[in-house]
């Protein structure tokens, strides 16, 4: 056993050496940190001698130091749906058409309120589909991967990275031609997907990407 100094709080706290190479969170604040490799001969663990990571030299936060936000992306709006999408946009100016036309030609009041009615329905249609892309989102950090669920109440999913057992992409013939589908995640001591969002966009990218955080 020995200590480490946490990143982000600057405390000191125990590990076991089976963990030497490994990431532990902090049991003061919950931060991940990386425990040292062992050995006699480690040469000084400067910023001037440490090499860069495959996340730093693609440009990204690197795997050592505080835990920092890679990216973070919400469920796509239109093309998660684009011909259910176009279709409601069609009906929106169909009915404020309709409406514009029958109080010009026929002013007939119920002939009006139907072709609104119509509109105002598909316009509900499309904000309950912005709605819903606000209630789930992906946050790749440093140091773990984060499902956020709900819109009013919350609940999140993470695992850190160094216990990725699995990580799937699903897209259907459509969702690759819009370039969108869905990222399935487990850990190694899960045996289900813990963290599954659907309709993300460029989700081989996001895979990608976390695969550069991941002990390969």
């Amino acid at each position: 056993m020995f200590t480490i100094t946490c990143d982000k709080c600057e405390v000191g706290f125990d590990v076991d050496d089976h963990l030497a190479g490994h990431k532990v969170e902090c049991p003061r604040c919950g931060d991940v940190n990386r425990v040292p490799d062992a050995g006699p001969e480690k040469p000084a663990d400067t910023p001037a001698s440490r090499p860069a990571d495959r996340a730093q030299r693609a440009g990204y936060p690197p795997d050592s130091g505080p835990e920092q936000r890679v990216v973070k992306v919400r469920r796509c709006w239109f093309r998660s749906r684009p011909l259910k999408f176009s279709f409601a946009l069609v009906v929106v100016l169909a009915g404020a058409s309709g409406a514009v036309w029958s109080l010009i030609k026929d002013h007939s009041s119920w002939a009006v309120g139907a072709w609104i009615a119509l509109a105002v329905f598909a316009l509900g249609v499309i904000a309950w589909w912005w709605l819903d892309r606000l209630t789930a989102a992906l946050e790749v950090t440093n140091k773990r991967t984060v499902e956020h669920r709900g819109l009013f109440s919350r609940s999140t999913s993470e695992v850190v990275h160094d216990n990725i057992r699995n990580v799937q992409v699903d897209q259907s013939f459509w969702q690759r031609i819009w370039g969108v589908g869905r990222i399935g995640i487990s850990s190694s001591g899960q045996d289900g997907i813990e963290i599954s969002v659907n309709h993300l966009r460029q989700p081989d990218k996001l895979r990608e990407i976390i695969d550069l955080y991941r002990e390969l």
